[in-house]
């Protein structure tokens, strides 16, 4: 009976032997996977501390294209303010020629109108004169902004 007692022991010994060498394996396994993580994690904090600026460099410059494209829509407003009125101005005229027309003379059609025909004349040339003005202005501050960024002045 001590010889099974002594074989039931030395099982018992080498399954301990055995489990305690499977563990110091997938222990070993898990410190490489925590160094491998460890580097990985701070190489990505490098690499996020180099997005972050541009990052914010970017949204910055978006929010200057959307400010410059909110002015730009804004100086617009004004041409199809323009273009309205003239729109009121050419139906009112098609009015008043469809219910004065079959009782008026060309002659007296055309004193009519005179008024709205030069009212849409000036338009126009108020418009024309406008961009011409807007047109230089443009240009003066593009010639600014090209001295400002090249630094050679003075």
């Amino acid at each position: 009976m001590e010889d099974v007692l002594y074989l039931t022991l030395l099982i018992i010994a080498v399954a301990f032997a055995l489990t305690v060498v499977f563990i110091v394996i997938v222990l070993h396994r898990f410190t490489k996977l925590l160094r491998t993580a460890g580097s990985t994690l701070g190489q990505v904090e490098t690499d996020m501390q180099q997005t972050i600026p541009e990052l914010q460099n970017t949204l910055h410059q978006t929010q200057v294209t959307v400010d410059d494209i909110g002015e730009k829509l804004q100086a617009t407003d004004s041409l199809f303010d323009t273009a309205e009125n003239l729109g009121h101005s050419v139906n009112h005229i098609n009015q008043v020629i469809q219910k004065t027309k079959p009782t008026l003379t060309s002659n007296e059609l055309e004193e009519e109108t005179k008024l709205y025909v030069e009212g849409i004349r000036w338009s126009a040339a108020a418009s024309y004169l406008y961009k011409q003005w807007k047109g230089a202005n443009t240009a003066a501050k593009k010639t600014s902004d090209s001295i400002d960024q090249t630094g050679k002045e003075g």
